[in-house]
């Protein structure tokens, strides 16, 4: 495993995956769609997933590199070489149904390395309207602009409870979830400080917000695994909390398993810190008790 051509490889499939996405969509492609997606309803496997897939394909063979890459399309898994070296987590392009339902807006593209010990090595989170990427490249974690390689440190956000104006994500824009979130948190939301937001996204994007400090909070029931394995590790590193809190309450900080992308975690917490945590903890197990 050779760290240095990883870290190439993850700028390079950024640039490349960017520039053809955004080439498609101008031509009015990329929407066909191919089949349905591994335990999701609510999703379904478009043209425009398989554009990352190949971009990296192609890179880690141009840079001699055996990885097993963890895709969310069925079928969408890359292995180059008989024995990986390391591992990575992928979702070509975040938000595809806003793709097929032609909305131009929040487009990404994300992708994360692990060593064969699952310990994270680099990773990002492309912004394809925006030519930018939250980026962690083993060291330290920014904002990177594609166009001209300016870096911009980040860091998460900085508010403690949940009756200060904060940012709360959940993906409600589907019935597969929204339901089991507003019946929990639905009274939470009706008591949020007037200039909190309830921002309705979510998926492996979303952990670029964490870790700039635009979401201070993010919770989702029956997350799949394949939406957070490709971004969660970027958050963490800026010192974001990433967990899986079980019925009684319990915390677990959340692992990447490789191969598991297709499982769900039944209850997710991504926060900005340990009293958000917290709190949110609080309040579902006095929602459980009532």
């Amino acid at each position: 495993m050779e760290t240095d051509k990883i870290k190439i490889i993850l700028i390079e499939y950024l640039k490349e995956t960017i520039v053809q996405v955004r080439t498609i969509a101008a031509q009015g492609g990329g929407t066909k769609v191919l089949g349905d997606v591994i335990n999701r309803p609510d999703d379904l496997e478009i043209e425009i997933d398989r554009v990352g897939e190949v971009v990296l394909k192609n890179l880690l063979e141009k840079y001699g590199q055996s990885a097993t890459v963890f895709s969310e399309p069925e079928n969408g898994d890359i292995v180059v070489g008989e024995h990986p070296d390391f591992y990575g987590s992928l979702d070509p392009f975040d938000n595809s149904v806003l793709f097929l339902w032609g909305f131009q807006h929040s487009w990404y593209t994300v992708l994360s390395f692990f060593d064969e010990k699952k310990e994270f090595l680099c990773g990002a989170i492309g912004d394809i309207l925006n030519n930018k990427a939250y980026v962690h490249d083993g060291e330290s974690v920014f904002l990177l602009d594609l166009e001209n390689d300016k870096k911009t440190p980040i860091r998460p956000s900085s508010r403690k409870s949940l009756a200060e104006p904060i940012v709360l994500a959940s993906y409600i824009m589907s019935s597969q979830y929204s339901p089991k979130f507003l019946d929990v948190f639905g009274d939470l939301v009706k008591g949020m400080h007037k200039r909190g937001l309830l921002y309705p996204f979510g998926g492996a994007h979303i952990y670029g917000h964490l870790a700039a400090g635009q979401v201070d909070a993010y919770i989702m029931f029956d997350e799949p695994r394949s939406e957070i394995d490709p971004g969660f590790a970027i958050a963490k590193k800026a010192g974001c909390l990433i967990g899986e809190v079980d019925k009684d309450g319990n915390w677990k900080d959340y692992e990447f398993i490789p191969g598991k992308q297709h499982e769900r975690v039944p209850f997710f917490v991504a926060v900005a810190n340990p009293e958000l945590r917290d709190e949110i903890i609080s309040y579902y197990k006095h929602h459980l008790s009532s």
